[in-house]
């Protein structure tokens, strides 16, 4: 089995359409400051009110030993709503469970509240290792499909989006634009459909950076498809989530390169550092050497191309 972190970066409530034309993050996209793959997860019982299940009641309850048996620590959580809350960790992985009240099955995954609360958060949040522990508050964020320059500076978001991993799509010589995106936020993927006329036509060169921030939307399904991405290489990443897009999830059986991880990692706190708080997200340069943002597709694209050095 395996266990899903819940980084909640998009936190709007269920049922609410999205009013920009992006995936957005909930305050700012947070360094990326959690446990590396492989490592391990700090134990939760320095935690008030959380402690480690024993072996009697992990035996007594059929839906315990299931989760245990597949290498899981468990630890009790409070009990929200006649169910009890069960935090399992494996490495640097972790989920919280709902145990039925006959303890025969257990829910996997988030509860919310009749206020649209989301009670999963705030129950592991207090964890060390479950939720980036950085809080930033982002300097006006701009509309979706406006442009601004630079947010800070101190930071060029074009010279910071170099050292960023990222796919290249269109032809060796022509303006690059730089495109932050979730492989699974929808409005990535139509920012690339529509940008990809333009790409062919050798108008620009698009720079693909791959981040996960709707890990929560998606049952934590962006993390592993950004990681399928980075193990693609630079000039595999765009059919690589092409093919990710159509299955809505990471390719199975793909090889995931040892350097994804910290790649993923290094992309996010890119974003964070430029001020990123959703997907797509373009920078570029114009003419004159200014770095500009945008949050969603700009509304005038050929404003954006006139603009760009020739």
């Amino acid at each position: 089995m395996r266990y899903l972190r819940l980084l909640s970066f998009c936190f709007t409530a269920p049922g609410i359409a999205l009013a920009a034309q992006a995936c957005p993050a909930p305050e700012a996209i947070p360094a990326a400051t959690g446990p590396a793959p492989g490592q391990t997860l700090p134990s939760p019982l320095a935690q008030p009110g959380v402690s480690r299940l024993s072996p009697d009641e992990i035996t007594a309850s059929p839906a315990l030993a299931r989760i245990a048996s597949q290498g899981a620590t468990l630890y009790g959580l409070a009990s929200h709503h006649g169910l009890r809350a069960v935090f399992a960790t494996n490495g640097s992985q972790f989920r919280v469970f709902y145990l039925t009240p006959d303890s025969q099955a257990e829910i996997g995954g988030v509860m919310w509240d009749a206020e649209g609360r989301n009670v999963t958060r705030e129950q592991v949040a207090p964890i060390a290792g479950t939720i980036p522990t950085i809080h930033w508050t982002p300097k006006a964020t701009p509309a979706s499909g406006s442009a601004s320059p630079a947010v800070s500076d101190d930071v060029d978001p074009f010279g910071r989006l170099e050292t960023a991993s990222f796919g290249i799509e269109g032809r060796s010589g022509a303006p690059r634009v730089y495109m932050i995106v979730d492989p699974l936020c929808p409005f990535s993927t139509r920012a690339m459909a529509t940008l990809q006329g333009y790409v062919s036509a050798g108008r620009l060169q698009l720079a693909i950076v791959p981040i996960a921030i709707n890990d929560y939307e998606n049952n934590g399904a962006s993390t592993p498809a950004a990681i399928d991405m980075l193990s693609a290489g630079q000039q595999g990443m765009g059919n690589a989530w092409r093919e990710i897009s159509a299955l809505g999830h990471a390719r199975p059986g793909q090889v995931v390169a040892d350097t994804a991880g910290a790649q993923l990692k290094l992309n996010l706190n890119a974003a964070h550092a430029i001020g990123v708080t959703g997907t797509p997200t373009l920078v570029w340069r114009d003419k004159t050497g200014v770095s500009h943002r945008s949050a969603g597709l700009p509304t005038d694209l050929e404003a954006l191309l006139a603009s760009l050095p020739s």
